[in-house]
């Protein structure tokens, strides 16, 4: 199949920073979705690595160079994050200032941003003068931290579900939001691979993602040290020295691991697993839930509306996040019998299906810019 000629084709500025470098939920999303739009759009992907279609690679102050410094008080942390300047909004920020001579150069029809708060009030005046237009997707699913960025009023705000997207109406009139759900590729995370060698006491219990405070590891740890399970943490960060040491003590060695492993490990860690446990209540729904699901392994994770439209019947929603609500949950996932009933509820939340979606948005704004 011929591609279209790039002239025919919506120019889109894509801007995140740790795309290719890290394997976050946004970055991994980014992964999935960008190989599906590249011959709908003509794509470059602002980032500190460079890498990906028609990639730029830009500097920024990376988070992981100062959040240990960023965490050493509980009064800077309250100052910092009143005033959006915690370490994601650091790097976002210094890597958008470090784009945006070449933003403004680019001529652009779109640009689809993780830039935070102060990079959106920059992109606002950067479509005030050039006309361009921006499309923001959001990643959180807490009014927090994702109605100040709406405020910014891009021309599509994207929720990933539907109940935020009706809060964010409610609570920005006249705001454009459109639902695009997360997807994931059912054909790369299936059941049947090889399972990962992980030699833990079974039955496994999994949690994946950065370790950092908003995606509660502590709170896995607490919970699944009241069952009789093991633990996998799969993922690395600020609090990893931390989360080690209250691992080995709650648990012991003998019943927690922790891994950093690359993307194209990650079926056969979740084939070695029993379940995924998700109990950060901040993220729209965590990608690796849908992975898991996919790979037919159910999942616990916090109850909001959010999660019940992207689990469904493939795991176990827990309303408390407290340890001991958790780890009730874990053993009552543990003794049902869920059949391919994970794996189904995966198949509806495709991939090709948000790449889709997504791409007519884009496409969309790209016809509107005078």
């Amino acid at each position: 199949m011929t591609s279209p000629s790039d002239s025919s084709r919506p120019k889109v500025a894509v801007i995140l920073s740790g795309y290719g470098q890290v394997q976050r939920g946004a970055e991994a999303l980014l992964s999935q979705w960008l190989p599906r739009l590249e011959n709908r759009l003509d794509l470059h992907v602002y980032s500190r690595s460079g890498r990906g279609p028609g990639g730029v690679a830009r500097p920024a102050i990376s988070r992981s160079s100062i959040e240990s410094w960023y965490l050493a008080t509980r009064a800077g942390r309250k100052v910092l994050d009143t005033l959006y300047l915690e370490p994601i909004h650091l790097e976002w920020t210094s890597h958008l200032l470090a784009s945006l001579p070449s933003l403004i150069r680019g001529r652009f029809d779109v640009i689809w941003h993780e830039t935070g708060l102060w990079g959106g009030y920059l992109l606002s005046w950067l479509r005030r003068f050039t006309g361009v237009r921006l499309l923001d997707v959001a990643h959180s699913n807490q009014l927090g931290w994702e109605l100040p960025f709406a405020r910014r009023r891009p021309d599509i705000f994207v929720a990933q579900s539907d109940s935020f997207a009706e809060q964010i109406r409610a609570q920005v009139p006249g705001l454009r939001v459109e639902v695009v759900r997360q997807g994931v590729d059912c054909d790369f995370f299936r059941p049947g691979v090889e399972r990962y060698p992980i030699e833990l006491q079974p039955p496994v219990v999994l949690v994946v993602g950065a370790l950092s405070p908003e995606k509660a590891p502590g709170l896995a740890i607490e919970a699944v040290a009241r069952t009789r399970a093991s633990l996998v943490l799969a993922g690395d960060g600020p609090l990893a020295s931390s989360m080690d040491a209250l691992a080995h003590e709650r648990l012991g060695p003998d019943r927690y691991r922790r891994l950093a492993l690359q993307r194209e490990e990650m079926p056969s860690l979740y084939a070695a697993a029993d379940l995924l446990l998700a109990p950060s209540p901040r993220e729209a729904g965590p990608l690796a839930v849908l992975e898991a699901m996919a790979c037919n392994k159910p999942v616990v994770a916090t109850a909001d509306s959010a999660r019940q439209e992207m689990a469904g019947k493939g795991g176990i929603l827990v309303r408390s996040a407290d340890p001991q609500s958790f780890s009730d949950a874990i053993e009552n996932t543990l003794g049902v019998q869920w059949g391919d009933r994970p794996r189904q509820q995966a198949l509806s939340h495709s991939v090709d299906d948000s790449a889709r979606m997504l791409g007519d948005l884009l496409c969309e704004l790209g016809r509107r810019r005078p």
